[in-house]
């Protein structure tokens, strides 16, 4: 399963090991996941989840640093991820309800014609 708000995607992945959180926060902290700096506006959960870093697994699966954001462990029954300047207030994207479970978190980039590099074996 992937969801995607933004320029945020995650991926559900099998429960893994968490490790030690990003930060502690008060329960009542919001679990950002990307903040613009203009606008304000940022992709944030109010409740229901943690976010951790697994630095490990990301070298394994070959996940590329500038896109890794982290690991997200949804609680039941689930959580919404949000997107504006503070809870319920609404941003450009609509929130999502996120199912329990493990996630990957990512950052997307915007595809640009002619910026790749073809690579000949």
């Amino acid at each position: 399963m992937q969801i995607a708000q933004g320029d945020i995607l995650l991926i559900r992945i099998d429960d893994a090991e968490t490790a030690v959180p990003i930060e502690i926060a008060p329960a009542d902290a919001p679990v950002i996941l990307a903040e613009g700096e203009l606008t304000g506006h940022r992709h944030a959960f109010y409740d229901g989840a943690v976010l951790f870093r697994d630095e490990q697994h990301a070298a394994l699966n070959r996940i590329n640093r500038a896109l890794y954001i982290g690991h997200l462990l949804v609680h039941e029954p689930g959580a919404v991820l949000e997107h504006g300047t503070g809870p319920g207030l609404k941003g450009d994207h609509d929130p999502i309800n996120v199912p329990p479970g493990t996630y990957l978190v990512l950052r997307q980039r915007e595809y640009r014609a002619g910026e790749a590099d073809l690579v000949e074996d």
